[in-house]
């Protein structure tokens, strides 16, 4: 048998299966490499790190170009340990999973235990894994776009903000998210809570100059994924300092702008420094006139970190504070007493000549002048705001090994000041120019016309011989002592499952009273709201009061937080369940009411001049065992229970799901009454629930975000309460919560951005909001009924619908031109929904809408390198049409008529300018 043929057979068999496989394996090969990209940036600053060196080996390895991008080819599938080096910064090494054709990983460098801290403490939000609606402001941007505002007016081109100057007083605007203002908003530095514990607001005079030094503002819009329990119904904005590290910086900037605005201002970083050293220091100092009239304003900032590595621990020490003191302009007015002209055209008859009208939309009737000593007219407001809110932070970021760490922070805020303002508004002397006459105020107070002649201001009834004061200044003090701690840890169960937890507390003691600050040319006032003074007759520095709620008291409050949460992230998929609760304490004590002695059978109250005989033994006003008129601990419980997941469905775009329900604990100001002392009827949570759902895109010319929102907040309290008699004494009252109003928040928002061309940018958003009271209801409030109908009325004092869009150009390099225009619609004036109702014949019925209005902005800047240094010169622009615009409004102020003519309002600013010149080395 000839088997030649059948090996010869065989044989081509095998040969063609050799070659079959030595073509397909480059294939297969090829097919399980991929290409790692990203961007190199600085983290402090997001600017591009040209050149920085990124290794794997001698095969793989990259540069990064001018838009700090790079790209390394041909990477087979696997774990790499990766390197990137660039000089004057700490290399930063780690691993990159390879299993796909791209894999996209971005590098900020820096100090990257500080960023790891920063990232833990600061519970920043990460793109395309946490699932909720984020906008990030750079340092880049503030520092282009701000130019000294407060601010949250950088905010207003951000999805679902609203910020406005109110009445244009430096350090007062206001901020809104979602239709929620800033008592609803949770705002942190550095991930330490700074609303106030009593009512919830933001002062933001307390914080001018922390753009100098600020890395980036990070925004989360509904409940967001922080983990403190936070009173975040709108949103949650945390300000995030520089860190330390990075490249070693030291600027110094000069601005100059619209009412004579002047600031200066010294950064000082250091860089990562021998033996783990590091250090951070900014100062400014600012003054100017204002650009409404009399709103002058004068303040300075002081900034320092100081931070140490010891073996695994970043241990950081930072204090900060603004003493300032501005003018301001507290009360809305009709609209014809600004613009006549922009009144008509609302429809509103307006006589020509009319008193009070047409006094100019930058007229503040808080100021004037008087003469001094040298015969000078000098400039006096009084209404003047002036404090000082320090706050020191020791933190400790220890890194226990790669899955564990865990941070502890204690921090202390001491704040001191108040505002002045005179005592009797409708006895404000003004001249002809409506401005207050201070002279003849001091005049007054020393003298007075009395039958057909000139007598001093003698009231033989209190002194024979100093003069009484009819008119004095007196100041609001809000003095406050607060310290906080947040202690939590973070750990990694495995590559795919995170839990972290850890406790917040915080305790905080608020001192406020009336002082008489200026007797204005008298020696003494007459005072009787101090039950246990020894006199009536007050002097500068004494502690007064004209209104029942004008006691000396102090608010008390306690807030014990537990808090964790668990995360899942594994391929696409990324989600979290967080729970929270709160332990909220609040006391009140009474420093204007009689003093208490509390015997076996009676209690007595001894005022100043008291003298009480009771079974035989007197008591008086030095008796050791006299108390002031205090309340007892009062403890409150609240929780958070939020969730969420985010869903990458590919490298370029990603869904995301969240919900969370929302028990929150009451405001102080509706627990415990200002008046009497004494805690409220019918104390009720808030309650949230909220849902969101959202789409991203990403590539390398465009960027978008797409999300909708569902908020419903049950039980708001009428502020401050309701008096109403007391069901076991008739002739007595008490005070209570009106519970059961309930608010709709609901829309679309939209940003993005499209790079055209590398230098030539484009921005837009889109807000739409639908923003409604729920509530018609008779509420038995502890046997009175009350009856309120707002169901359908949409809420008031932000806009529910605003569009802004934006290009930004760098014709050459280092140079930039960007102008920005954002429309406000849909603006309906704050008003209390609580005096809608059947009975006022005005159930259901709309605030007054504000005309709609845009607002145009501009801002340029160019760099100057040398070899080490820069130059560099900024301008901005703001409203620079000079539009005329309604900012903030107040429906029903002058009558009933929910219209033009009865609404109350400020207007918005004019155009104005700011220019800075920086030097960087």
């Amino acid at each position: 048998m000839n088997l030649l043929p059948f090996f010869h057979f065989n044989i081509l068999v095998v040969i063609n299966k050799i070659l079959l496989l030595a073509f397909l394996i480059p294939t297969i090969v090829f097919a399980q490499n991929g290409t790692l990209k990203g961007k190199i940036t600085d983290h402090s600053t997001s600017e591009p790190i040209i050149g920085a060196y990124i290794f794997i080996s001698k095969e793989y390895r990259a540069k990064a170009q001018l838009d700090g991008s790079y790209k390394i080819s041909n990477l087979p599938y696997g774990t790499y340990e990766v390197k990137v080096s660039m000089f004057s910064y700490d290399t930063l090494v780690t691993k990159v999973t390879i299993n796909a054709p791209v894999v996209t990983k971005d590098f900020a460098m820096g100090d990257t235990q500080e960023m790891e801290e920063v990232e833990v403490i600061g519970q920043l939000a990460v793109d395309r894994k946490t699932p909720v609606a984020v906008s990030r402001i750079s340092a880049k941007q503030i520092t282009e776009e701000l130019g000294s505002q407060d601010l949250p007016m950088v905010l207003n081109s951000t999805p679902g903000v609203h910020a406005t100057q109110q009445g244009g007083g430096d350090g007062d605007a206001r901020i809104s998210i979602r239709g929620f203002n800033q008592r609803n908003i949770g705002v942190m530095i550095d991930g330490v809570p700074v609303n106030d514990m009593e009512n919830g607001w933001v002062y933001w005079s307390n914080w001018f100059g922390l753009d100098q030094i600020t890395n980036q503002i990070q925004v989360q819009r509904g409940l967001g994924a922080t983990k403190l329990a936070m009173p975040s119904v709108g949103g949650t904005m945390n300000i995030i300092t520089q860190p330390t590290g990075g490249k070693r910086m030291i600027k110094v900037n000069q601005e100059y702008g619209t009412g004579n605005f002047l600031r200066t201002s010294l950064s000082y970083k250091s860089g990562k420094l021998k033996n783990g050293w590091g250090v951070l220091f900014s100062g400014s100092y600012k003054q100017g006139d204002g650009w409404v009239d009399g709103l002058s304003t004068r303040g300075a900032f002081y900034y320092l970190k100081i931070q140490k590595r010891v073996g695994k621990h970043l241990i950081s020490l930072s204090g900060f504070g603004a003493p300032q003191e501005h003018g301001q302009r507290s009360y809305t007015q009709p609209i014809e007493y600004w613009d006549a002209d922009y009144a008509r055209g609302l429809g509103i008859d307006v006589p020509d000549g009319a008193p009070k009208t047409d006094l100019g939309i930058r007229h503040n009737q808080h100021f004037g002048y008087f003469t001094d000593q040298n015969g000078n007219r000098v400039k006096r407001s009084e209404r003047r705001n002036y404090y000082h809110k320090p706050q020191i932070t020791l933190k400790d970021f220890w890194k226990v090994n790669d899955k564990l760490s865990i941070s502890n922070m204690a921090y202390i805020s001491l704040g001191r000041g108040g505002g002045e303002r005179l005592k009797n508004s409708s006895g404000i002397v003004y001249d002809e120019e409506g401005h207050v006459d201070w002279d003849r105020i001091i005049t007054n107070n020393q003298e007075v016309k009395k039958w057909g002649q000139t007598l001093p201001t003698v009231d033989p009834a209190h002194h024979p011989s100093l003069l009484k004061s009819s008119q004095v200044v007196t100041s609001a003090v809000n003095n406050h002592m607060w310290i906080g701690g947040v202690s939590q840890f973070d750990y990694e169960i495995n590559e795919f499952w995170k839990v972290s937890g850890g406790l917040d507390y915080r305790y905080y003691k608020g001192e406020h009273y009336q002082e008489l600050a200026d007797l204005l040319g008298g020696n003494y006032w007459i005072n009787t709201n101090d039950q246990n003074a020894m006199s009536n007759m007050k002097q500068v520095g004494d502690k007064v009061g004209w209104k029942p709620y004008h006691n000396h008291r102090d608010a008390l409050v306690q807030w014990a937080g537990a808090f964790g949460q668990v995360e899942y992230s594994k391929g696409r998929w990324s989600t979290f369940v967080n729970l929270s609760t709160v332990v909220n304490g609040y006391k009140g004590i009474d420093y204007h009411k009689k003093r208490e002695i509390h015997l076996s059978d009676t209690t007595l109250y001894i005022g100043g001049e008291d003298v009480v005989n009771y079974d035989g033994e007197y008591y008086h006003p030095n008796h050791p065992d006299l108390k002031y008129n205090q309340t007892d601990w009062k403890w409150l419980a609240g929780f958070t229970a939020k969730a969420g997941a985010n869903f990458n469905i590919t490298e370029r775009m990603n869904v995301f799901v969240n919900a969370g329900y929302l028990s929150r604990t009451p405001q102080f100001s509706n627990v415990i009454d200002n008046t009497t002392n004494e805690y409220f009827e019918e104390i009720l949570n808030e309650n949230i629930m909220a849902f969101e759902a959202g789409y991203g895109y990403r590539s390398k010319r465009f960027s978008a975000n797409v999300n909708g929102y569902f908020t419903y907040w049950e039980n708001k309290p009428f502020p401050f309460g309701v008096s109403v008699p007391d069901p076991n004494d008739p002739t007595e009252f008490v005070v209570a919560n009106v519970n059961g109003m309930d608010a709709l928040h609901m829309g679309i928002e939209f940003d993005g951005v499209y790079k055209i061309l590398p230098n030539l940018a484009i921005e837009g958003m889109v807000s739409i909001g639908d923003w409604t009271w729920q509530s018609a209801e008779e509420i038995d409030v502890v046997g009175q009924v009350f009856e309120f109908d707002a169901k359908g009325v949409h809420v008031g004092d932000a806009a529910q619908s605003t569009y802004a869009g934006a290009i930004r150009y760098e014709p050459i390099p280092r140079l930039y031109v960007k102008a920005g225009y954002t429309y406000f619609d849909r603006y309906y004036s704050d008003f209390d929904p609580f005096s809608l109702s059947v009975a006022n014949g005005n159930g259901g019925t709309e605030s007054w809408q504000i005309p709609s209005y845009g607002i145009l902005s501009f801002h340029t800047g160019y760099r100057f390198k040398f070899e080490k240094s820069s130059l560099v010169l900024r301008g901005n622009v703001f409203n620079a049409l000079n539009s005329m615009y309604i900012s903030d409004a107040r429906n029903n102020q002058n009558g009933s008529t929910f219209d033009a003519p009865s609404a109350a309002v400020f207007f918005g600013q004019g155009i104005r300018v700011n220019f800075s010149l920086g030097f960087e080395f």
